[in-house]
């Protein structure tokens, strides 16, 4: 078994357990998309798609995961917040840095977001996703977030 499989496995039993009345579609989904950023180390939908060990094209897992994000049925607190939790609980007993980032997500768009410094990464716990060229935001969306 690749590793890969093992960590996309993992995730979904997880899933699995603390989802068990969510639709079976979305589990999935989600456990791809969780595995996707592990083995990435990307949180980019086209490097998340190249990391899940499916027998679906790259490109056909990427579109799914597109639709699942864009879908308004699926309530992003409800599947986002739990595992925001479980990390800052692990976390809680170190000193957390609190950063604000900006990134380009798509074309013409931006997202600016603010989380926790973990490994070199921000783990997000709140961002906000607009319209908007590569540079510098105003401070009005800064204070939004």
């Amino acid at each position: 078994m690749t590793d890969k499989m093992r960590v996309y496995t993992k995730v979904l039993q997880m899933l699995k357990k603390q989802m068990p009345t969510t639709r079976q579609c979305f589990v999935v989904t989600l456990a791809m998309m969780i595995s996707g950023i592990v083995t990435g180390k990307k949180a980019q939908l086209s490097v998340m798609s190249a990391q899940i060990p499916s027998r679906a094209k790259p490109e056909s897992n990427e579109r799914r995961m597109r639709r699942f994000v864009s879908n308004e049925n699926v309530d992003k607190t409800v599947f986002y917040m739990p595992f925001a939790e479980m990390i800052l609980q692990q976390l809680a007993a170190h000193t957390l840095y609190i950063a604000m980032d900006g990134s380009t997500v798509g074309r013409g768009c931006m997202t600016i977001m603010v989380g926790v410094v973990y490994r070199q990464r921000l783990l997000p716990l709140a961002w906000l996703t607009y319209r908007g060229k590569k540079g510098h935001t105003a401070a009005a969306r800064h204070i939004e977030l």
